[in-house]
């Protein structure tokens, strides 16, 4: 009995203890991921950070921060410091780096553009079956590339776009052929021979694409003309994979129409676009997750009235009303949302936004296709960029954070 008695004790602790380290484990793993990866503070500020748990932080080699209280960071001259997050003040839990930036201004634009992005090399979408004469279905890229793949070279010959591809194979006929693949900077050489369909088309076996384009808006241009529109990369509609491009050009946009949202069903803006010299703007030399760069005279803003802002980073960000500009009929129009949250850790999806304006619902229903890169503005602040629309609740969506737009600028 005394023995039951013991192994029950011993059980009952050994169960306490572990449901101890899962909390504290889960807690840990829970700060962890709510606390920012990078931290961004202007020159010659003071700067209070409540992370609303107890952590605090330390920055080694402070020779231009010093910290006080509770994480108020005094910053100095610009430059990047290694800081580590404690519980307690105690227990190191994660790594930070603080970086020292200067004040930045831009001029938020909130317009609608046409973009072309031309891609490096040909997109293979997926392998595909080719019937030939006989009836017979052949795959001779099976096995030897992977959607997303570039093909950026034809035997050594630079390849630009599918209808090059094409001719070059036909040209080829039969012989085997050696294909350039470049996938995340890694590049490799693969063999394949063409098969001839049923209409004596020679072919790889494989789908393609090249170019892309539609329409987005401009988020802000800076003094010297640099711009950064979208608030996300361009993307394969059938991959999902980020387009490798770093050649493209922005033109200006005939938007006649809005496509209203509903719930399950996004709306988008109807617009046209002419892709002549006559109607170009710009240019676009970045496709990254952050979204699209490049250059535009910031002329283009002339007619409306626009002045400079400053860039609002994320511990200057609230919880609460915002407001979106967009250019529409000829005129800046600014529209009231509501911040609902804040994640800063996320690399593209940084903040949940809801739109309050009776006007802009009435128009679009919410957020609607085409709208990504609007500039969010907070106390005076550009703050970031619209996103994504939520497919279930047009009315919601995310932003950017300002700051991530500028790392890549």
């Amino acid at each position: 009995m005394e023995m039951n008695k013991q192994k029950y004790r011993n059980f009952l602790i050994t169960s306490i203890m572990t449901a101890i380290v899962i909390i504290v484990v889960s807690t840990v793993m829970y700060v962890k991921d709510r606390l920012p990866n990078t931290i961004f503070i202007n020159t010659n500020t003071s700067t209070k950070y409540n992370f609303s748990m107890p952590v605090s932080l330390n920055v080694e080699n402070k020779t231009s921060i010093r910290l006080n209280g509770k994480n108020t960071i005094y910053s100095g001259e610009k430059g990047e410091y290694s800081g580590k997050y404690k519980m307690f003040g105690i227990v190191p839990i994660k790594n930070t780096k603080v970086k020292v930036v200067d004040k930045r201004k831009v001029y938020p634009v909130g317009l609608p553009v046409g973009l072309y992005l031309k891609t490096q090399g040909v997109m293979i979408i997926d392998e595909g079956q080719v019937i030939s004469k006989n009836g017979e279905k052949l795959c001779p890229a099976k096995g030897l590339v992977k959607k997303g793949d570039y093909i950026t070279e034809f035997n050594g010959k630079t390849v630009s776009n599918k209808s090059q591809l094409s001719y070059l194979i036909n040209e080829n006929k039969e012989k085997i052929v050696t294909l350039t693949v470049k996938k995340n900077n890694i590049t490799k050489k693969i063999s394949i021979k063409p098969v001839s369909d049923k209409n004596g088309n020679y072919m790889l076996g494989i789908w393609v694409r090249d170019d892309s384009q539609g329409i987005g808006t401009v988020t802000f241009i800076t003094k010297d003309n640099k711009y950064c529109a979208l608030g996300h990369g361009i993307s394969d509609i059938d991959t999902g994979e980020l387009l490798s491009s770093n050649n493209g050009t922005i033109f200006k946009a005939n938007i006649w129409g809005i496509r209203k949202g509903e719930s399950g069903k996004p709306g988008g803006l109807c617009g046209s676009i002419e892709y002549n010299n006559k109607n170009i703007i710009g240019d676009i030399t970045k496709n990254c997750v952050c979204g699209l760069y490049g250059n535009m005279d910031k002329k283009i803003i002339s007619g409306y009235n626009i002045s400079e802002k400053e860039i609002g980073l994320q511990s200057e960000i609230k919880k609460g009303e915002a407001f979106i500009q967009f250019i529409a009929d000829g005129k800046v129009n600014i529209y009231k949302i509501e911040i609902e949250n804040i994640y800063a850790n996320a690399k593209e999806k940084n903040m949940v936004i809801k739109i309050t304006d009776k006007r802009l619902l009435n128009k679009t229903g919410g957020i609607v296709q085409g709208m990504s890169g609007s500039p969010i503005i907070q106390n005076g602040k550009v703050i970031g960029a619209v996103t994504h629309v939520m497919i279930n609740d047009p009315t919601r969506g995310y932003g950017i954070l300002a700051e991530n737009m500028l790392k890549s600028i």
